[in-house]
């Protein structure tokens, strides 16, 4: 089959929809399908076409409207008029049969959809990979969903893919049909995110600390991802057991405001911020730790769940949206309500005392739970067998 992925992001910038976008090219291309993406050209990217992993990358420059506070993720309303006026000669070009789109709060997705239903004609379909709950935003969403996805994408759809039931339940309460919805979740490829024994990624910003466990967050830093309460959680967590050490990975429009509040508690010497790394770095990093800690106020179903759980960590997460769909407490992990530091303090503390066979039991689980339910070998079938029943 021919298959046009269309994302506005892709990597080597990282996050969410671009790893989702990434790894369903690749798999696709693995398993002998034709794939073309087309997507955008950051600023400091040179290459406009090229081969990657088996599948042609189309890029098209975007004019991003800059970040706003109190406005999470502005730059998804990044505009892409070339891609645009490119698509008609790329679909035609290589005989497109279906096109999928990641993420439908982006411009290019709707309009897409838009388009396709006038003029292109091919089935489509596109993945809901989150939601956006916090402020400004989450009001912004309401309104796209209830206008945007609910008569565009219903009537020019074939499919609505959401990564959580809780996604296509909301869906379902704002009108969307719920024969018009499949749940395919997002994934981990588990030939890269597997355990490297005696890692070290973190001896150099422990400054001689023997012994001490390392909780860590990987995310956004923005209200959506909750980093603050599990900040306000460190001095009560540190009281109860002080060998361990907090590594917060990421980059966002809150990054002054954490470290500040960081400085504020006095906990600089229990806390690492460090900017994202390399994707082939990350196996390292996450088995260098021992929990992951994702305290988010709202999410669709995150990679870097998906990505603990291969590992083998033990994980402690907020009780939202898709999170408790993979997370079953005291069984592979445990979960805090939103935003409550207390709850969350005695969760990471009983997390840091687990004896060596319950921590041993917890790995195990999530290894071979990663392995049965989130290898994006696994989840881009499923996506093949939606796209053969609506082709």
């Amino acid at each position: 089959m021919n298959i046009l992925i269309l994302s506005q992001v892709f990597p080597p910038k990282r996050g969410g929809v671009q790893t989702a976008a990434y790894n369903t090219a690749k798999f696709l291309s693995k398993f002998g399908h034709n794939v073309v993406v087309v997507t955008s050209k950051w600023a400091d990217e040179r290459r406009k076409t090229h081969e990657l992993d088996g599948f042609l990358v189309y890029r098209f420059k975007s004019y991003n409207p800059p970040e706003i506070k109190g406005i999470t993720q502005i730059s998804s309303l990044r505009f892409n008029p070339f891609m645009l006026l490119k698509l008609p000669r790329i679909i035609k070009k290589h005989k497109i049969q279906l096109i999928h789109a990641q993420g439908r709060l982006f411009p290019i997705s709707w309009l897409t959809a838009i388009m396709n239903k006038l003029v292109f004609k091919r089935p489509m379909l596109v993945s809901v990979q989150g939601r956006l709950e916090v402020g400004i935003s989450g009001f912004i969403e309401n309104i796209f969903d209830k206008i945007i996805t609910k008569h565009v994408y219903q009537r020019a759809l074939k499919k609505i893919i959401c990564v959580s039931e809780s996604l296509k339940l909301r869906l379902i309460r704002l009108g969307v049909k719920e024969e018009k919805i499949s749940v395919i979740s997002n994934g981990v490829d588990i030939s890269e995110f597997t355990k490297i024994p005696n890692a070290k990624f973190f001896d150099k910003f422990l400054d001689g600390k023997k012994d001490y466990k390392k909780v860590v967050f990987v995310g956004r830093l923005d209200a959506q991802k909750g980093v603050e309460y599990l900040i306000r959680a460190i001095p009560n967590i540190i009281k109860e057991y002080n060998k361990v050490h907090f590594i917060i990975l990421g980059n966002g429009n809150l990054e002054n405001i954490l470290k500040n509040l960081a400085a504020e508690l006095k906990i600089l010497n229990n806390i690492t911020f460090l900017d994202m790394i390399p994707l082939e770095k990350m196996a390292e990093f996450y088995s260098s730790a021992d929990i992951f800690c994702l305290p988010s106020i709202h999410e669709g179903f995150p990679l870097s769940i998906a990505e603990a759980l291969s590992i083998g960590l033990i994980i402690v997460a907020s009780a939202t949206e898709g999170i408790p769909e993979a997370i079953i407490e005291n069984q592979n992990g445990f979960l805090a309500t939103p935003r409550n530091i207390e709850e969350l303090t005695e969760k990471l503390i009983k997390s840091l005392t687990l004896s060596d066979d319950e921590i041993k039991k917890i790995r195990d689980n999530n290894i071979n739970l990663a392995r049965k339910n989130y290898s994006w070998q696994k989840i881009v079938k499923q996506i093949v067998n939606l796209y053969i029943t609506k082709a």
